[in-house]
């Protein structure tokens, strides 16, 4: 009992200092969009290959982002926890950069938040803010849609998810209803990926009923050989009872044919590792 009551008092150590690290709510900014490269091409395969990605704000001299690019050639990259002003670092292989803002660093003017990186063209890009904010942060978390041309004809809508942290579990159902009344309206193939704080029963249960709402099917990710770095996720997990490990990084899909899904290895910039995906459309 001792050694879990030191445990959580590090944890609200290290969380408090985290939270008040130059940080503000961002107030309303809608998405910005960053062109990088030439005019995209429609995509011309039915496979695609998606990455999510919580970088935890370590972009500035990351190599491991490049090498995440140029090993794995996603088409489709998700990041949580990125930053408004670097789209460039992602590289030239990628046509265009959404980023919609939750937290603002104070010094300078920069937000943080999610990101799509794409090499085919998106659209009718938009953001949905938590209604709650996240506890002891007073932010909102924020998810970021965009829908891009398939091949046949259809349209696939994308949606990467940063879910509230440090809430109650109806806050949690609360943001995800939110997110369903936008992807609802959309009868085509759906991906949703990202951070999903999935760090207990309850909440894991709130996000797959919010996929089984939507008729998506989840991704298992299997671990590729190597450790995984360090976390302070690791202050939480006596008093977690998820029997998977505790995943907080997933992929939903719906149309798609799962072909592959796995944790990559050897990434420790961060405290998440990238989770790869890859899908073969469903003929119609």
């Amino acid at each position: 009992m001792a050694a879990k009551l030191r445990q959580v008092i590090i944890f609200w150590f290290v969380f408090f200092w985290v939270s008040t690290a130059g940080c503000v709510s961002y107030g309303h900014v809608g998405v910005i969009e960053t062109g990088i490269g030439g005019t995209a091409p429609p995509p011309s395969a039915n496979e695609l290959t998606l990455v999510t990605w919580n970088v935890a704000k370590n972009v500035a001299g990351n190599a491991e982002i490049n090498r995440l690019v140029t090993d794995y050639s996603p088409d489709i990259l998700m990041i949580q926890e990125g930053i408004s002003t670097a789209c460039h670092v992602f590289g030239p292989s990628f046509q265009q950069c959404l980023f919609a803002p939750s937290w603002k660093k104070t010094e300078p003017d920069i937000y943080t938040g999610v990101q799509i990186l794409s090499r085919f063209s998106l659209e009718n890009s938009i953001h949905v803010e938590s209604p709650a904010r996240e506890g002891f942060l007073f932010t909102p978390k924020t998810s970021l849609i965009s829908l891009m041309d398939l091949p046949d004809g259809r349209s696939l809508m994308l949606i990467n998810v940063h879910m509230l942290n440090f809430v109650p579990v109806s806050d949690l159902e609360n943001y995800l209803a939110e997110v369903c009344v936008y992807a609802g309206n959309h009868d085509g193939p759906l991906i949703v990926g990202g951070d999903f704080n999935t760090w207990s029963k309850a909440r894991l249960k709130a996000v797959r009923e919010f996929a089984h709402r939507l008729g998506m099917v989840e991704a298992d990710a299997f671990d590729e050989p190597g450790d995984e770095p360090f976390s302070w996720f690791f202050l939480l997990k006596p008093f977690l009872d998820d029997g998977r490990k505790s995943t907080l990084d997933r992929w939903f899909c719906r149309g798609f044919e799962v072909v592959a899904c796995r944790k990559l290895s050897g990434f420790y910039s961060s405290d998440h590792v990238p989770v790869l995906l890859q899908v073969r459309v469903i003929p119609q």
